[in-house]
């Protein structure tokens, strides 16, 4: 038994600790399959994203990891690449001339707030109620819907492997009464995107990283048997900006998986995503 994890960010980014410790930590957890995924350069300041000046140093240290734990652990290099449409997404200048191991596309903004300024649909509340009432009059349905408009244009762009943290919107939107996760509504616009990423055969995250605190993973559990259904492959992830949460909510999740019906997830093998069984307590040989 062991596990995977891909979804990781370090000092490069806004984790809070140097990639070297993430490994040590993912040794001693039984993961042998490792990938870092600092947040790419935006063409805008933020307080998460990796630096583009810094990209160099990045590549330096995971070569210089690979080198010394590569007996140990599969290492692999990547990035989460915000996609925000005529502002970021994979044919941004920045990566014309580099090559990764795998990509996650993930959003964390939307509409433009002021000139050089993004609604950031992820962390604080009161920021993200602030971007509600500024852009979308304070209809937090209409700004789902953007959400849900804007990862359909993602998903069709592709040039990623992983879809990250899928409805990481209901983080922020549950604290609204005018939404609720089984509407009708809201559970045709998740339907509909999840049978675009079906037919464009992407790998669908589910991520741990909100399990332990708030009861919820991305996707959320409730459509566990519907992303089973449409045969959608899965990866999990645990979004780990400490080194101490690289299994975070694992066991449970695998669980709930496993409930769902899966039976499968995806792992990278020397370099190519390949099926692979899982149980309760981590995937199968």
């Amino acid at each position: 038994m062991y596990w995977t994890n891909y979804h990781s960010h370090s000092t490069f980014c806004d984790g809070r600790s140097e990639m070297e410790e993430f490994v040590k930590l993912a040794i001693c957890k039984g993961i042998i399959s490792y990938g870092f995924s600092s947040h790419a350069p935006l063409p805008f300041s933020t307080k998460w994203a990796m630096k583009e000046e810094a990209f160099a140093a990045y590549l330096s240290e995971f070569e210089r990891l690979k080198t010394v734990y590569g007996s140990e652990i599969e290492l692999y290099f990547g990035l989460e690449v915000d996609f925000i449409p005529n502002c970021s997404d994979i044919d941004s200048k920045f990566f014309k001339d580099k090559s990764f191991d795998y990509l996650i596309g993930s959003i964390h903004y939307l509409d433009k707030i002021i000139d050089n300024q993004y609604f950031c649909i992820d962390g604080d509340f009161e920021e993200f109620d602030k971007g509600v009432k500024t852009v979308f009059d304070g209809d937090i349905n209409a700004a789902i819907n953007s959400f849900y408009d804007v990862s359909l244009l993602m998903i069709q762009k592709g040039g990623f492997d992983i879809v990250g943290h899928f409805d990481k919107i209901a983080l922020n939107g549950i604290h609204y009464k005018e939404f609720d996760i089984n509407a009708l509504w809201y559970k045709q616009r998740v339907a509909e995107v999840f049978q675009l990423l079906k037919e464009k055969g992407l790998i669908l995250e589910i991520n741990t990283k909100s399990l332990f605190k708030k009861g919820f993973t991305y996707p959320h559990q409730e459509f566990y048997p519907l992303i089973n259904e449409l045969q959608i492959p899965i990866v999990v992830n645990s979004d780990c900006h400490y080194p101490m949460n690289v299994i975070d909510g694992y066991e449970p999740t695998f669980a709930a998986l496993k409930k769902a019906g899966f039976r499968n997830m995806q792992r990278l093998v020397k370099g190519k995503w390949l099926e692979v069984a899982f149980d309760n307590n981590g995937l199968l040989y």
